[in-house]
C-alpha cells in the first residue's frame, strides 16, 4: 500500500482527456535516452522528476515494459507531474522526496537497484514561471526560492541575515559573479530587501552593467538559489546515492546547467574512474581506491543547433554519462586488513 509521500498514477486516471503535454521541454532527451541503454523490464529512476519531461519521453520512446521511479522534493511539481504522466499509471511511482535520499526511498519500495538514473539539475519552466515562489527576477515575487517548501531557510534569510563577507563568498563562489562585492555592500546599505524585483534592480545598479541578452542579476540569483537548497553539496550526495542503487553495468546519466554544476559532475566521474586519487606528491599510491565507473562520453555532450533553435534555454545544457564498474562496498570490505 503506497503511502500519501508515493503518488501511484493509478490514483489519477481521471487527468486522461485533457492535454498531458509537460509544459516544460526537456533537453537532450535523445541522448539521454540512448544514454540509459534501456532493457526490458528494466527500473529506472528520474532524481529530477519536475513536470515529468523526461520520464514521459523516456517512457514513449520504447515498447519494451520499463517502469520509472520519479524523486521531486518540489510539491507543486508533482501535480504537474502526475497529468503528464496519467497516461503512463502502470509504469510510473513518484515520490515526494529529494534525491539525496535515492537508497532509503527505494528499499521502502521493496527494491534494492535499479538500472539507471537521471538527474537534470535545471530549473523547471514551472519554478520560473511561478509568481510566488521567487526564482525569477523578471517577476515581482516574495525571496523565497525554496525548492522544499517546508524548509525553514529561504532566500530572504540568505539575503537579509548574511553578512557582507557571507554574501560576497556566495555570490562569488556560487555565481561566479565578477561584481560581488559591490553587490554584496549594496544589499548590506539597503536591507530589508523584500522582492526579487527590489534585489534585481540592486543588483543591476550596483554592477553598472546593462540589461542585455544576459541579464546583471543572472549569477547572483544563481548564487542565492544554490546556497538556500545547498545545492552543491546535494549534487554530490545524490550522485552518491545513485551509484549505491546502481548495479554493474547500470548507468549515471546527468544534465547540467552552468559551469558550478558541471564541474563538480566532471569532478565526481573523473574520480571515480581513476584507480588513484593521491596526492600528485605521493609516490606510491596510499588511498586503495580502485575505479568503481568508467565514463561512456569522453567528452561533454551538448545540444545540437537544431534543439536549440526549438529550445533556446537548452543552450547551456551539458550531459556526461558513466557506468558502474564494480560496487564500492565490496571493494572497500576486500582492501581491509585480513578480509
Amino acid at each position: 500500500m503506497l503511502t500519501d509521500k508515493y503518488l501511484s498514477l493509478n490514483l489519477i486516471r481521471d487527468f486522461r482527456g485533457i492535454d498531458l503535454t509537460p509544459t516544460h521541454i526537456p533537453v537532450l532527451t535523445d541522448e539521454v535516452i540512448n544514454a540509459l541503454n534501456l532493457k526490458a523490464n528494466g527500473i529506472y529512476i528520474d532524481s529530477t522528476l519536475g513536470e515529468g519531461g523526461h520520464t514521459h519521453q523516456i517512457l514513449e520512446s520504447t515498447d519494451m515494459p520499463i517502469s520509472v521511479i520519479g524523486f521531486e522534493i518540489d510539491s507543486s511539481a508533482i501535480k504537474s507531474a502526475a497529468k503528464a504522466l496519467a497516461n503512463y499509471s502502470s509504469q510510473v511511482t513518484i515520490v515526494n522526496a529529494s534525491y539525496i535520499d535515492i537508497r532509503k526511498e527505494i528499499i521502502k519500495l521493496g527494491l534494492n537497484t535499479v538500472n539507471g538514473v537521471v538527474f537534470d539539475l535545471g530549473l523547471s519552466s514551472l519554478q520560473l514561471a511561478s509568481s510566488d515562489r521567487g526564482f525569477s527576477f523578471r517577476s515581482e515575487a516574495p525571496l523565497d526560492m525554496r525548492f522544499d517548501q517546508a524548509q525553514e531557510i529561504d532566500a530572504w534569510q540568505v539575503v537579509n541575515k548574511s553578512n557582507e563577507q557571507e554574501l560576497h563568498d556566495i555570490l562569488k563562489y556560487l555565481g561566479e559573479e565578477p561584481y560581488a562585492r559591490r553587490i554584496s555592500r549594496s544589499i548590506i546599505k539597503s536591507r530589508p530587501v523584500n522582492t526579487t524585483s527590489q534585489l534585481a534592480k540592486l543588483i543591476v545598479q550596483s554592477s553598472g552593467r546593462r540589461i542585455g541578452k544576459i541579464h546583471p542579476a543572472t549569477r547572483s540569483f544563481q548564487a542565492i538559489r544554490m546556497k538556500v537548497n545547498d545545492e552543491v553539496n546535494n549534487i554530490r550526495k545524490g550522485l552518491d546515492e545513485a551509484m549505491s542503487v546502481l548495479p554493474i553495468g547500470g548507468r549515471l546519466v546527468v544534465i547540467s546547467y552552468h559551469s558550478i554544476e558541471d564541474r563538480i559532475v566532471k569532478k565526481y566521474m573523473a574520480e571515480a574512474s581513476i584507480d588513484c586519487i593521491c596526492e600528485p606528491k605521493i609516490i606510491e599510491c596510499v588511498c586503495n581506491h580502485k575505479a568503481y565507473l568508467k565514463t561512456i562520453n569522453k567528452k561533454v555532450i551538448k545540444p545540437k543547433s537544431k534543439e536549440i533553435d526549438i529550445n533556446p534555454r537548452s543552450r547551456s545544457a551539458r550531459l556526461r554519462v558513466a557506468q558502474k564498474l564494480i560496487d564500492q562496498t565490496t571493494e572497500k570490505k576486500d582492501l581491509e586488513p585480513g578480509g
